[in-house]
């Protein structure tokens, strides 16, 4: 699936996140990616393009895709898509970072020499840690954790070094990855987070309020620092100033951000979502689940064609076909979740 809807110039006024993003440098490089993304599949599925072509251009293709995928993510966040919307294409998202993933190593087996034989599909010591950090970042707080052993195979694929800050949220989400290094291979900005996760849970609050508060300068070796000012000359493709993991860490840690909801570069919305998305399927005030009952959170494919009602006052009824993405309606308590009801 594919975020192929451009806001209007109306809506992106009312709805952007990004307060530094200019519409028509949005919309031209959404309609880009949209452009760019099916052109890319279309190659990669077609098997007379295939065979007419060596391992490392097919391997580069599908690295363009997995890269356009992140940015159209994150260009959607900035604009103010509907978080329902970029949840839906996350799935996709994550096969194109499988797909590159699978042809890097088949140009590996095939075609590299020696000394590229342990390349990573991402290396997390370069500047590619930027896009799996969105990439893993955006996977936790769009509910998709789940999905995230999938992620992990590919990002830990020839990745001979550890990162701290990258372990300690693998180590939140239940993965058993043993003790992690006491050094972020980036460094600044993300060394700094390791004492949060280290931190009494009464101090955390502070802790990540201090850390949003010198994030933006931390961050200057990092490639996304002062990209708006190079996007202004046709330079640089800027795609916002967030701390991603700032977010994943207060969902995760499950840390009070009332004193910094407000703070510049904190997706305040994305924490607020996951944790709607968490206590979903049993809203405050519903009857428990039955273990025979079948349900589904908005975004998600629709498993079992026919009538579905929302766990919801007062409840609302629709029928979803299989494999539909389920409906948002903006349920009081968040993400709306649906219950199957009958075919």
């Amino acid at each position: 699936m594919i975020m192929d809807k451009i806001l209007t110039q109306p809506e992106f006024a009312v709805r952007k996140r990004e307060l530094l993003l200019d519409y028509d440098f949005y919309a031209d490089e959404v309609a880009d990616l949209n452009m760019r993304i099916p052109r890319v599949t279309k190659k990669l599925t077609d098997p007379e393009w295939l065979s007419e072509k060596d391992s490392a251009v097919i391997m580069r293709a599908a690295n363009a895709r997995a890269d356009y995928s992140i940015d159209l993510l994150t260009y959607n966040y900035c604009a103010g898509v509907e978080l329902t919307e970029l949840r839906v294409f996350y799935p996709t998202a994550l096969e194109y970072w499988e797909s590159y993933a699978h042809y890097h190593k088949v140009w590996h087996d095939t075609e590299a020499d020696a000394r590229q034989k342990r390349i990573p599909h991402f290396a997390l010591p370069s500047s590619e840690f930027w896009d799996v950090n969105r990439m893993l970042c955006f996977g936790i707080l769009l509910g998709w954790s789940q999905l995230m052993p999938r992620l992990v195979t590919v990002v830990d694929y020839n990745n001979i070094q550890k990162d701290g800050l990258y372990e300690r949220l693998l180590i939140c989400l239940g993965f058993d990855r043993g003790t992690p290094p006491d050094e972020c291979l980036r460094h600044l900005p993300y060394f700094k987070t390791l004492k949060i996760f280290a931190a009494p849970p009464e101090q955390r609050a502070s802790l990540m309020a201090e850390y949003l508060a010198d994030w933006y300068h931390a961050s200057r070796r990092e490639p996304y620092h002062d990209q708006h000012k190079h996007g202004e000359n046709g330079g640089y493709n800027f795609r916002g100033y967030w701390s991603w993991e700032a977010a994943a860490i207060t969902y995760l840690l499950d840390i009070d951000d009332s004193s910094y909801r407000d703070a510049q570069f904190y997706p305040a919305d994305l924490v607020a979502f996951a944790r709607a998305a968490q206590t979903a399927y049993v809203p405050a005030g519903t009857a428990p689940i039955a273990d025979n009952e079948l349900r589904a959170r908005a975004g998600e494919p629709c498993p079992k064609a026919g009538q579905w009602q929302t766990v919801d006052t007062p409840p609302q009824n629709r029928v979803f076909q299989q494999g539909e993405a389920m409906a948002n309606l903006n349920s009081a308590y968040g993400l709306t979740v649906w219950r199957f009801v009958e075919s």
